[in-house]
């Protein structure tokens, strides 16, 4: 077996070093209880089953996955603490991180890691990573801190689904019954704080970890307090009733910044939302492409996230943010050129026909449209706007019923997972389960199908340059932008960091990283 990549750097090491993103003492203080309020409530207590969403925001306090993520979307260390890949890509075997222990006490070993795998194979116990593990054949535990993973092809993108616990996380052997999913509690995991209480509809409760294998959070304990009005939740922390809260509106977040709310302070996870616009290139008018370039060159991005976002976010050309492993510098996207967008709209014989672009409603969507449609008419573009209920948007978007629509989205750990559901031909145009552009071409076909199965990273590497530069000269889609979310705080909240997605903890930083000065 060749080695592919083995870290010799510790974790905790990594973690000491991080300065905490809103600049506090260096000198955390142990001790105390950091009180989140969060949207949604608990669901289940099986690690494995739903793991998505803010079940898997809650879960990241207590369970952790073989790999981590950096900012930059590098793969590192974590339960696992070096790998190698086999010649053929079809092998990986893991090291484990020694001394690691359960909230029971008991020491994590490869049988472990074996169990949760199988656990979630089993079609029967409904886990959420079935569908994640579906190339792996056999599991092995050579000895006790090796775990040997056998695929059933070559899968360049598998290290990626172990960076979070979507795909599973480690639990001690034994510890969940088949087809079992509501528990009276969690079963032990390995993260920084363990499991105490659940009052549903209340307040879920975690309590430090003294035996965490890293970085020992500084809180002995974190409750989360499920609010789901935005406004409420604000109400809550401006009352001093909790410390933090998730998913805080602009508008409160750009009151925080002018000073006009004081004593709270803000972390954004900059990647969390993507904007961009989509087009019916199946059909007319869009199946003419210098149109689409009209459009592109008359769209001021910076404007329209100005006015939709209140100043908030970041404008994209490409799928990935700039300085992300998988952003290639120096590919060519249009600018915003107004004269360039008349040009085009001359060669492309538009003549002042109406076009209608498909949102759904809310404060946000709306204005990002009614923007788009002021933008447009600058090039003489005639835009009618339908705003639809999320439902109706929703149904009429995946029957490719519009000429194009603005749509949300991100990224994934994987490129490929990122550009093959839109870049990949679909059989039936009125059933647009992913591709909702209609988009088809068999030379990026071509090339996603090599990429897929690319094992050399530098290869692969090339082959995505290649992928997402005819991505932009087909401009099926029009990338505008990645708007942020937000956690807000009160002014004794330190050291607290989140990451692209808004995750309580990470690889990086999160609660367990986070204490209270008062």
């Amino acid at each position: 077996m060749r080695k592919i990549v083995i870290f010799a750097f510790t974790l905790v090491g990594l973690l000491s070093a991080l300065v905490p993103a809103d600049g506090a003492s260096d000198k955390p203080k142990r001790g105390g209880t950091l009180t989140v309020a969060i949207r949604k409530d608990l669901v289940l207590m099986n690690p494995l089953v739903n793991t998505q969403s803010t079940e898997q925001s809650i879960r990241d306090l207590v369970f952790e996955p073989l790999l981590g993520l950096d900012l930059k979307g590098n793969i590192r260390p974590y339960l696992a603490e070096s790998w190698r890949i086999s010649d053929d890509g079809k092998i990986y075997t893991f090291s484990l991180r020694k001394g690691v222990k359960f909230h029971n006490g008991q020491e994590m070993t490869a049988e472990d890691a074996k169990f949760a795998i199988d656990y979630t194979m089993n079609p029967k116990n409904g886990a959420y990573g079935l569908s994640r593990l579906d190339s792996v054949t056999q599991v092995e535990t050579p000895d006790k801190y090796t775990l040997r993973i056998h695929l059933n092809s070559p899968s360049p993108a598998f290290l990626s689904l172990l960076t979070d616990i979507q795909s599973f996380s480690v639990i001690p052997r034994g510890s969940l019954q088949p087809g079992i999913n509501q528990l009276a509690k969690f079963p032990p995991g390995t993260g920084p704080f363990s499991f105490t209480e659940w009052q549903p509809g209340q307040r879920i409760v975690f309590d430090r970890f003294n035996d965490y294998w890293g970085q020992k959070a500084w809180m002995d304990r974190v409750v989360l307090k499920p609010i789901d009005s935005a406004t409420i939740r604000v109400t809550a922390l401006r009352a001093g009733d909790v410390d933090v809260t998730e998913r805080t509106a602009y508008e409160w977040v750009t009151q925080i910044v002018e000073g006009k709310l004081r004593g709270l302070g803000f972390v954004q996870a900059p990647y969390a939302g993507f904007r961009r616009i989509t087009f019916n290139v199946a059909d007319s008018p869009f199946n003419n492409k210098k149109l689409r370039f009209a459009i592109a060159h008359a769209i001021d991005k910076k404007e329209l996230l100005k006015g939709a976002y209140f100043g908030f976010g970041e404008t994209a050309d490409q799928k990935y943010p700039k300085g992300h492993a998988w952003y290639f510098e120096g590919l060519p996207s249009p600018s915003y050129d107004l004269e360039k967008a008349k040009s085009l709209l001359r060669e492309a014989g538009y003549k002042g026909e109406s076009i209608a672009v498909l949102t759904h409603k809310g404060e946000e969507r709306e204005t990002e449209a009614t923007i788009l449609q002021a933008q447009l008419k600058k090039v003489g573009i005639n835009v009618k706007l339908d705003l639809m209920e999320y439902g109706a948007y929703n149904d009429r978007q995946r029957k490719g019923d519009f000429a194009m629509e603005f749509r949300g989205g991100n990224y994934k750990v994987d490129p490929f997972a990122t550009y093959q559901p839109d870049l990949t031909c679909q059989p039936d145009l009125k059933k647009r389960s992913a591709n909702q552009a209609g988009y088809c071409d068999k030379e990026m076909e071509a090339l996603l199908k090599r990429a897929e199965n690319e094992i050399n990273p530098e290869r692969r590497k090339e082959l995505f340059r290649q992928i997402a530069a005819k991505d932009l000269d087909d401009l099926s889609e029009l990338n505008i932008g990645f708007v942020p979310r937000f956690f807000t705080f009160r002014d004794h909240v330190k050291g607290f960091a989140t990451n692209g997605d808004g995750s309580f903890v990470w690889f990086e930083n999160g609660f367990h990283r986070t204490w209270i000065d008062k």
